[in-house]
């Protein structure tokens, strides 16, 4: 019977409406968890049966049933914190993180910080994936846990040195013999720190003597010690060194560390114009000892360590995730995804290419609930819910007289 019918209908209407209401009340409770993608219910018809039998245009729906419950990936709003280890995600990648079980799960949520252990973990523990890099801070193709390292960084002693700068083309050779207690024995001197073996400082200082013109005698000094005598350079009528432009300086060291230290200094690039003398830069290419000072994240996912001795160096590299099919993915709480069939494979990569996003440091990507449209589906779930109620009541009615019609 039609009646008896239409109660069984609208029930299904009210199971249906009461799992769209806790759809909405899961929503509306995450509005403030850190990288919480919302959901919607999506309802479908139930097959319709057929008074006559076979012409569609006489057939009774026998209700609804929730159909879907599809997960909503937009992006949610950004929030500074100042917090290193708080990452968001400018892009469609997923965090791969790893339990203490080894299983792998993915995330949104980048509210990760530094366990004891040195381990970068989220809110649950696990640990954060990146791809690993070498001692010399290359980054490589292996994936595990990022670790922050707290080992010093060892000395490395100076081999090269570069030196920029002009030579004035004006100046006049000096008549007194070479000294470099007098002044006017040379015509421009510059100096440098390098590093021995053991990280130690040491002053090395050049001095240039015009001899001739476009011709300039070079010697060098090792921590005020006895001056000793270099490559003589030339220049041409253009200004440009044509020999003399590579110097071999020796270091004889006293304090245990490797010596004779021999370094390579790269005049090459000076010129010889009519212009005062100096220097524009200088560099050499060793360093001392250092202990870890602070950690960085760049956009690239590079999680780089400085170090006190202005060294900095990548330890590793946030690896990123993304899916043909992202709504097939599980969640199974924590802010955590599981890879299924319906989802495909996860596609890791690094931040920045195929469409994985940059990665944004000291910042949190927020719920994407939208309160007021979930208020407005709540009204529209809360009456739909009444209204099939109100039908079961009426189809109860009509029962009613029905019964009534014997008496």
């Amino acid at each position: 019977m039609g009646i008896l019918t239409s109660m069984f209908t609208a029930v299904t209407g009210l199971s249906s409406y009461g799992n769209a209401m806790g759809v909405i009340g899961n929503n509306i409770a995450n509005v403030g968890t850190a990288g919480f993608k919302s959901s919607r219910a999506t309802f479908s018809d139930l097959i319709s049966s057929s008074l006559g039998g076979g012409s569609g245009s006489d057939q009774i729906g026998l209700g609804v049933f929730l159909n879907d419950v599809q997960t909503n990936f937009s992006q949610g709003s950004m929030t500074t914190t100042g917090n290193t280890f708080d990452l968001a995600i400018d892009g469609n990648g997923f965090y791969l993180v790893r339990n203490t079980s080894g299983a792998n799960f993915y995330s949104r949520a980048g509210q990760f910080k530094v366990d004891s252990l040195g381990q970068v973990v989220d809110s649950s523990g696990a640990l954060l994936q990146g791809y690993q890099a070498d001692t010399n801070g290359n980054i490589t193709s292996t994936i595990g846990g990022i670790t922050l390292t707290s080992s010093a960084v060892p000395p490395v002693a100076t081999t090269s040195a570069e030196i920029l700068g002009n030579l004035n083309a004006n100046a006049t050779a000096p008549t007194a013999a070479f000294s470099i207690t007098d002044t006017t024995s040379y015509n421009f001197s510059t100096g440098m720190t390098f590093y021995d073996s053991l990280g130690n400082s040491h002053q090395m200082q050049l001095y240039f003597r015009k001899t001739a013109a476009n011709a300039w005698g070079v010697y060098s000094q090792i921590d005020g010690g006895a001056a000793a005598a270099q490559t003589n350079m030339t220049f041409n009528a253009s200004g440009a060194v044509t020999a003399g432009g590579t110097q071999t300086v020796t270091a004889t060291l006293t304090n245990g560390a490797t010596t004779p230290q021999a370094m390579t200094v790269d005049l090459s690039s000076l010129t010889q114009f009519g212009a005062a003398s100096g220097v524009a830069s200088q560099t050499q290419d060793g360093y001392s000892s250092g202990t870890l000072d602070r950690i960085s994240v760049d956009k690239e996912g590079r999680v780089m360590a400085q170090f006190t001795n202005g060294e900095t160096r990548a330890l590793a590299q946030v690896v990123l995730s993304r899916f043909t099919n992202p709504d097939g993915l599980v969640n199974v709480g924590d802010n955590h995804f599981l890879e299924t069939v319906e989802s495909g494979a996860a596609l890791a990569g690094a931040p920045t290419i195929n469409g994985l996003g940059r990665v944004l440091s000291g910042t949190v990507e927020q719920s994407n609930v939208d309160l007021g449209k979930e208020f407005v589906d709540m009204i529209i779930t809360q009456r739909a819910f009444q209204a099939n109620s109100r039908a079961i009541t009426t189809s109860d009615e009509m029962l009613q007289e029905l019964v009534n019609l014997k008496r």
